[in-house]
């Protein structure tokens, strides 16, 4: 029994929370929203709802010096100044966010602590990296190599509550999934490095032919390269990680995107005071004509009309991007009986010394539960606290600052989250060309 502290209290927390509570921690939940924290403690004893102000330092001190693990799940950009108060307090620290390099460079302090800092421990990423690791690990002691490596992953809604023109509702932040769409990418294709600048990234989406009875598009999720140190695959020749989405997504995002709707600059001063004022002044047609010419594509034109972007409904936001992560959440918000689902998938080519070659699959299609956690919030949540108990335990010790890519951290995990019903499905694939294995990549 320990003493948890969980910053943030949004979307995908849940799971988290249920899986720490039983296990008898006390957990005190703090976030900038108050509501947020005592709704997610509601109902449970042991838990603390907290409102929480992660910059500042003293108070967050403070929170730290008092518990014996820290959960972040906080946006990314706090997570750095978190990890400074972790190192100084000596109190480990899990998140599931990316690794950036201000964060790996305090692993040195991190290790001189006797602290584990684990980033990257939630779905995509943390649960594609265990599971491909699993397999990459195994081929290994087999005297296998790994000539090809393609890792796909998507929060999607469930075929069944696909209805509506983008495809997508939203299951976590609406921010992070806007904001990614503008990253820059590169992965390796026989060998041969290939870059995809931020602003052509959703124009590039490709078919990708997940099973027999589903068919979505992907994308090059940001730098795929760095991993063919961290999964220490130095053989490989192919190596993408992407992010599957239903065919709608892409074109009207990419639209957005380009009319300037991602921006986080201000409006200052100067502010819309309704949609189809914005949407005019961004595109310099006239507000009564963005109907028919907002876009030389009548489609693009219906969809954005569907959206409310060409209407009078009122702005309520400082950047474009606030504003349109706002209309998005309202437009595109799961019902309650509305599944989402997670896709994930890895096709791996292995090669043998005589230059044999195996085809493995591995997949896994979770979905979210009527009435209960969504597929998102149980393979974010479920992961990171997961971890946090097995860091709180001893059965993970690994110090300084890591990601879930070695069997001490991946295998307990692994085998805690098939008790959950979460698990890829492996198979070999016979009788397929390498570049229908790997959709035409």
């Amino acid at each position: 029994m320990a003493n948890i502290l969980l910053l943030g209290a949004g979307f995908v927390t849940g799971p988290l929370v249920e899986y720490l509570h039983q296990k008898k921690h006390h957990i005190t939940v703090g976030s900038q929203y108050l509501p947020e924290a005592e709704q997610l403690v509601a109902g449970r004893e042991g838990l603390k709802p907290l409102q929480v102000d992660v910059t500042n330092n003293d108070e967050l001190t403070e929170l730290v010096k008092n518990a014996d693990l820290v959960v972040s799940f906080v946006p990314f950009q706090f997570h750095v100044a978190v990890a400074r108060i972790c190192v100084a307090q000596k109190k480990s620290l899990v998140t599931a966010s990316y690794t950036h390099q201000d964060m790996w460079q305090l692993n040195d302090e991190a290790k001189k602590a006797g602290i584990t800092i684990l980033n990257e421990i939630g779905v995509d990423p943390g649960i594609d990296h265990m599971t491909a690791m699993q397999v990459i690990d195994e081929a290994h002691a087999k005297g296998l190599e790994v000539e090809a490596l393609v890792s796909w992953c998507g929060g999607i809604p469930a075929p069944e509550a696909n209805n509506n023109p983008l495809g997508y509702k939203f299951s976590w932040s609406p921010m992070a999934v806007l904001s990614a769409v503008s990253n820059d990418a590169k992965y390796l294709r026989k060998g041969e490095t290939k870059m995809i600048d931020g602003d052509n990234l959703l124009a590039s989406m490709r078919d990708v032919t997940l099973t027999e009875d589903m068919e979505l598009k992907g994308y090059a999720n940001r730098d795929s390269l760095g991993y063919r140190e961290e999964y220490r695959i130095p053989e490989v020749q192919t190596l993408l990680r992407g992010t599957l989405r239903y065919a709608g997504f892409g074109p009207i995002i990419d639209a957005a995107k380009k009319v300037g709707l991602l921006s986080s600059e201000s409006f200052a001063g100067d502010a819309p005071v309704n949609w189809r004022e914005l949407m005019s002044r961004l595109s310099g047609v006239s507000e009564s004509d963005l109907a028919n010419n907002f876009s030389a594509e009548p489609q693009i034109n219906e969809h954005f009309a569907w959206l409310g972007c060409f209407s009078e409904e009122p702005l309520n936001a400082d950047t474009p991007i606030q504003a349109f992560c706002s209309l998005l959440c309202e437009k595109l918000k799961y019902e309650q009986n509305e599944q989402d689902m997670i896709v994930m998938q890895h096709r791996l080519i292995l090669k043998d010394k005589q230059q044999n070659k195996v085809f493995h699959r591995s997949t896994l299609v979770e979905k979210g539960e009527v009435g209960g956690f969504s597929a998102m919030a149980k393979t974010v949540g479920y992961p990171a606290a997961i971890a946090a108990d097995l860091i709180l335990s001893g059965t993970i010790n690994r110090k300084g600052v890591c990601i879930p890519v070695t069997d001490d951290i991946y295998k307990p995990v692994l085998l805690e989250l098939e008790k959950l019903n979460i698990k890829m499905k492996e198979e070999i694939i016979q009788g397929q060309s390498e570049e229908s294995f790997l959709n035409h990549l």
